[in-house]
């Protein structure tokens, strides 16, 4: 009788503070900028563990299960990412790092292409400062988006890379009316030698 899968929180939450530290660190954020590899590598890392000691007598994973445990993955890493990274804003603003940011942001202020309602949304969401919740809120979104779509499909790769396969999936697959291939280990003196005159 087959047993339930087992319960995919452990990996999601392994694979998601691992997501989200690493997002988050301020040497390692900039891995992110090449399609997001950090995040992907929190999704993969999950379905390793998932997968690693995953009962024999249990269904096989699908890209369903895959993507659900990406999910999860992603919540737990936007999280942790957020919050990781909220403290580190403050600390390099208190060490006077990161001004230019607001001087960027001044500058587009001022440009008169700006609908001056923008502007308005803008300042306000800006005037507490880096850490005003305004910035937190949209922080926050935009890494739980960004995890949960990233882990979804680092979540997939890793159900294809890691997923068990079954003694039938091993085997090549021939055309079925096509002859069995020849012996790859028959010695010379094996073949018949009146076909070469």
């Amino acid at each position: 009788m087959n047993q339930e899968k087992p319960n995919m929180i452990q990996a999601a939450l392994i694979g998601g503070v691992f997501l989200g530290v690493a997002s988050a660190l301020p040497i390692l954020e900039w891995v992110n900028c090449a399609c997001c590899v950090l995040v992907i590598g929190g999704g993969v890392l999950a379905s390793y563990i998932y997968l690693r000691d995953y009962p024999k007598d249990v269904p096989a994973v699908t890209y369903g299960d895959g993507a659900l445990l990406g999910i999860f993955t992603g919540l737990v890493g936007g999280l942790v990412w957020t919050i990781v990274e909220v403290p580190l804003a403050y600390l390099k603003l208190r060490l006077g790092l990161g001004m230019d940011d607001f001087a960027e942001i001044e500058e587009l202020l001022n440009d008169p292409s700006i609908p001056p309602m923008a502007q308005e949304l803008i300042k306000s969401i800006v005037a507490g400062g880096a850490l005003s919740i305004g910035i937190i809120i949209i922080v926050a979104i935009t890494h739980l988006v960004v995890s949960v779509i990233f882990a979804c499909i680092g979540a997939i790769i890793g159900v294809v890379i890691f997923q068990p396969k079954a003694p039938g999936e091993l085997q090549t697959f021939v055309n079925p009316g096509s002859p069995p291939p020849p012996p790859q280990n028959t010695p010379p003196e094996d073949y018949d030698r009146g076909d070469l005159n």
